[in-house]
């Protein structure tokens, strides 16, 4: 079976680190006789691939290839083109000798507004015959503001709509997702369950990790971290949806007791203004808080110097922290996603130092003044959404209703007021006081024991369920089902699209530090 990969780039990052962990999995079936000639297309001739190692094997022979228009584009300066992307993807599947009959083309995704070429280009290639896997990590619509708007403005036509477009369907083409929510997202919009896959991301062990003692000693000597406290890792590219103002505010409540550390810097030029405000607020107040570990230490070592790791994103696709953490026998901190952690528990992963909300009183800030604030970055964003109007009366109840209490959501605050209750904090030891009070889980889980046994029990269920061999099976069963698949000439689209959006673009879901800065 011939495997065509098609990604954006190869630079390291999630969706690379998935596209190899496949790759590994599918090597790891134990029982499998089939053989896959897996060629990678990407878009960036830069890419310096010569010294990637892919986990290749007698049965899974990989090879990369740069495809021209294919990497992250520069609309609106260079027009959406998907006839021409199409031509040369056909032609790099043509020279390779990746046939409609024997090629399943697997895209990472394709409708998240990095190149808006690319989804029309795939209509095109369904349209040639070939079966295709989409496999979505991310949804525009989940508060992308700007990939949301670059898709509408640049697919929406008076004879289409950016749906039609971006979700094709026929017989030949399925989907791929990564947690239970997407997958009854995309079912509800009209997405046939028969061409709609659940694919949890494998989870590779990392192998061996250095001595603990001596990454922490070179630590000190390179960026002056304490050997005497705790240090909790979150291992991260900083961008505004991993919600660093949180961990700053760990930092402020337990200072002079933990040390805490991100590990990458954004590379989006959207991300980097609020990534610069936390890193100077930490920098102004002096904070035991080292942001960019990574340009220093391995991620070996940053995991190896870890007394325990923490996450405060308020949305993930899959969270490979949730496991990761528990393959290397690291206690997990911080903030608790339901929606894509109840799979894990249903799982036997055990994660009981999470929170689901990190309450602040209302009082340090104002009800009025909170309301007012989020409402309007709320309506802001559906604007941008194009459903401002519509929105508006259920934000104003379920806002009324979420601050009817004497406390609130930090993550719920927009960046400004975060950076607000972090220098009151700061200043007021009254202030640390009351929020420890209110969050009794921060202290205990920083500083009580942790259960050996648990670590143990969610590691060897985490090899159960999302190990390399379990996955690649999954895997291989799925790309079996698209190759089968009747061909149509005919691509359609969803009969109910306006329900992906609808179900992310509720208050519940909303958090301000996705959208500003």
């Amino acid at each position: 079976m011939h495997i065509a990969i098609v990604h954006y780039h190869l630079q390291p990052g999630g969706v690379f680190q998935v596209i190899t962990n496949h790759l590994e999995s599918l090597r790891n079936v134990s029982d499998a006789t089939d053989e896959y000639q897996v060629a990678i297309f990407h878009g960036d001739s830069s890419d310096d691939v010569s010294n990637i190692k892919w986990p290749d094997s007698s049965r899974v022979r990989v090879s990369a290839h740069a495809v021209a228009e294919l990497g992250y584009d520069h609309w609106p300066e260079s027009p959406v083109d998907s006839t021409g992307l199409a031509a040369n993807l056909l032609m790099a599947f043509k020279e390779r000798g990746f046939s409609p009959t024997d090629t399943v083309i697997h895209v990472h995704n394709h409708s998240l507004g990095k190149n808006v070429s690319l989804p029309g280009a795939l209509q095109i290639l369904a349209g040639h015959g070939y079966p295709l896997l989409l496999q979505i990590h991310d949804f525009a619509e989940d508060f992308r503001v700007e990939q949301y708007q670059k898709l509408s403005t640049a697919l929406d036509s008076p004879s289409h709509g950016m749906n039609e477009i971006i979700y094709p369907q026929a017989p030949h083409i399925h989907y791929a997702v990564l947690n239970g929510r997407d997958r009854d997202i995309l079912s509800k919009s009209g997405l046939p369950t028969d061409r709609l896959h659940a694919l949890p991301n494998p989870i590779v062990a990392l192998g061996p990790l250095p001595e603990k003692i001596k990454v922490r000693q070179k630590m000190r000597v390179e960026r002056g971290i304490s050997e005497d406290h705790p240090l909790v890792i979150y291992p991260v590219r900083g961008i505004r949806r991993k919600n660093l103002g949180e961990l700053l505010l760990w930092s402020t409540l337990f200072k002079n007791r933990a040390s805490f550390g991100t590990t990458l810097a954004p590379q989006n030029d959207a991300e980097k203004v609020a990534y610069a405000r936390w890193k100077s607020v930490a920098e102004d107040l002096r904070l035991a808080c080292h942001f960019e570990l990574g340009e220093s230490f391995s991620f070996k070592e940053n995991i190896a110097s870890a007394d325990a790791l923490i996450t405060t994103s308020v949305a993930e696709g899959f969270g490979m922290v949730f496991l990761e953490s528990q393959l290397v026998g690291r206690p997990l901190l911080g903030r608790d996603l339901p929606e894509i952690t109840s799979e894990f528990e249903e799982n036997k992963i055990k994660l009981a130092l999470l929170y689901q909300t990190l309450d602040i009183p209302i009082d340090l800030l104002g009800k009025d003044r909170i309301y007012d604030n989020v409402l309007c970055a709320y309506l802001d964003v559906s604007e941008a959404f194009k459903s401002a109007a519509q929105h508006k009366k259920e934000a104003q109840d379920a806002l009324g209703r979420i601050l009817s209490s004497e406390v609130v959501d930090f993550s719920l605050l927009t960046p400004l007021l975060q950076e607000e209750i972090i220098l009151h904090v700061h200043e007021h030891r009254e202030a640390v006081d009351r929020i420890l009070d209110l969050n009794p889980i921060l202290e205990k889980s920083l500083f009580a024991k942790h259960s050996q046994k648990m670590l143990v029990s969610n590691k060897q269920a985490v090899q159960k369920h999302y190990d390399a061999s379990s996955i690649g099976v999954k895997l291989q069963t799925i790309y079996k089902q698209v190759l089968q698949s009747p061909r149509a000439e005919a691509v359609c689209c969803l009969s109910h699209e306006e329900k992906v959006l609808d179900s992310f673009l509720s208050l519940e879901r909303f958090r301000p530090i996705r959208s500003m800065s």
